[in-house]
């Protein structure tokens, strides 16, 4: 083949090139076109479908049945027998000799029931919480599973086409080596690159796959069972303020894990109450009536007894030990409320910085960095038109723009990835643009 046939080869090349390097900086931005699947459908399909929360309902559900014994009275003891009954097991002998009937109630006067109640709410309350928690939490996994399937595809589509451009230029080197017009340096290098972009694509495509089963088992789809929607909407825009401030403003004492401490801190506050109580004497309370039998034809008149008694609390000992446990699990959850405030707020401060650097770094790789490598792109695909440049160089500029591609879409992931933190952290997608469903408390 003449020099003339070989650039020509070369001249062909030249505007598909930059036509698939214009649609790698397209890539980073796209969306497709008919997603079937949005995140806010997602969110909606894990809070009703995922298993754990309706074990956590059913958790809040066992809580609730508990708060009724809790608070209830001893139960009542009922009596019937006989009394004085001469060994001939005649009724109508002895004037003593009655049938009766008798109640007897232990009735607890100074409130230990009522504060095993409250104890027993509050149960219910750090339950309801520790639910809500759950919810944030698998909120949270769905954001960045999802995100992680959406980019992961992205980057496949990046790799794919640049793997197009790369075929032709190994091509295009293989034609002017073969014709002895270029190096056998030119082809080597691009056949590593390929091998090294066969990697690439086996690793994001296997990205794809693990993180599409963490977000189908999230919605409640099993493994294996089709995975319905093949394309993914584009995560929504994240508008990160420059301040902490708006962020830190969502976390309140309605949160979950602090209002579940609170909810802790008085249940064991109220059972140590109980405990203590139930070391003072419970009134107890008789009652019972006895019918006699007419003798020798005399009626006789029926009888009843009633008294009123005091428990003594001579063993109590064990119960002020068992309130002086609970006073302790009061304290340790106090220390587990303020450490769960200090852990919060640094989380979600680091979720806010870590959101504002990759926000940043996104911008300035596609705003900045790609647009730069596209010129250098082109400088060096007209120098070798020209036959006074290397392939190598548009190599490497061609390999600059996917190396620079690849980090901006790592770096919006990363940007989903602070986002899916701060839902897990406070349940706040709105600031997302994402309405949450509504939580049902009954």
């Amino acid at each position: 083949m003449s020099r003339s046939r070989a650039a020509g080869a070369a001249i062909h090349f030249g505007p598909a090139a930059r036509a698939a390097a214009q649609a790698l900086v397209a890539l980073v931005i796209a969306t497709p076109a008919a997603a079937a699947l949005d995140m806010a459908e997602t969110l909606r399909e894990v809070v009703t479908a995922h298993p754990t929360l309706a074990v956590r309902a059913a958790e809040v559900d066992a809580a609730r049945r508990r708060v009724g014994p809790a608070g209830a009275w001893p139960a009542p003891m009922v009596e019937a027998g006989v009394m004085n009954v001469p060994t001939s097991g005649s009724f109508d002998t002895d004037p003593m000799t009655m049938k009766t009937i008798g109640l007897e109630q232990t009735v607890p006067v100074f409130g230990a029931n009522g504060r095993a109640r409250r104890s027993a709410r509050a149960a219910v309350a750090a339950a309801e919480a520790g639910a809500e928690q759950t919810r944030f939490d698998l909120l949270g996994a769905a954001w960045q599973a999802y995100a992680d399937a959406y980019y992961a595809a992205r980057l496949s589509a990046l790799a794919a086409t640049h793997h197009v451009i790369l075929d032709r230029m190994v091509e295009a080197a293989r034609v002017r080596y073969e014709t002895g017009h270029g190096r056998l340096e030119d082809v080597l290098r691009s056949q590593a690159e390929q091998a090294s972009l066969d990697a690439d694509l086996a690793m994001f495509r296997a990205e794809a796959r693990a993180a599409r089963a963490r977000l189908d088992a999230l919605r409640g789809v099993a493994a294996g069972a089709p995975a319905g929607a093949d394309s993914l909407a584009a995560p929504p825009d994240v508008t990160v303020p420059e301040s902490t401030d708006p962020w830190l403003a969502a976390l309140t004492d309605a949160h979950p894990r602090l209002r579940g401490q609170t909810a802790e801190i008085e249940r064991w506050r109220q059972a140590a109450g109980a405990e203590r109580r139930r070391t003072w004497p419970d009134l107890e309370l008789r009652g019972s009536y006895g019918r006699r039998e007419a003798i020798m034809g005399v009626p006789q008149d029926n009888m009843f007894s009633a008294s009123v008694g005091f428990t003594l609390p001579l063993f109590a000992g064990n119960r002020s030990s068992q309130a002086g446990e609970m006073d302790a699990m009061a304290r340790a959850s106090e220390a587990e409320r303020r450490a769960a405030d200090l852990d919060l707020r640094a989380g979600i401060t680091e979720a806010h910085a870590e959101a504002l650097g990759a926000r940043s770094r996104a911008a300035l790789i596609a705003d900045t960095v790609i647009v730069t490598q596209r010129r250098a792109l082109e400088a060096a695909w007209s120098a070798y038109r020209a036959g006074g440049g290397d392939m190598w160089r548009v190599f490497e500029s061609t390999h600059a723009i996917y190396d620079d591609e690849v980090a901006a879409i790592r770096a919006r992931q990363g940007l989903a990835h602070a986002m899916a933190r701060f839902v897990a952290l406070t349940g706040r997608a709105d600031l997302a643009g994402v309405a949450l469903p509504r939580e049902d408390r009954r």
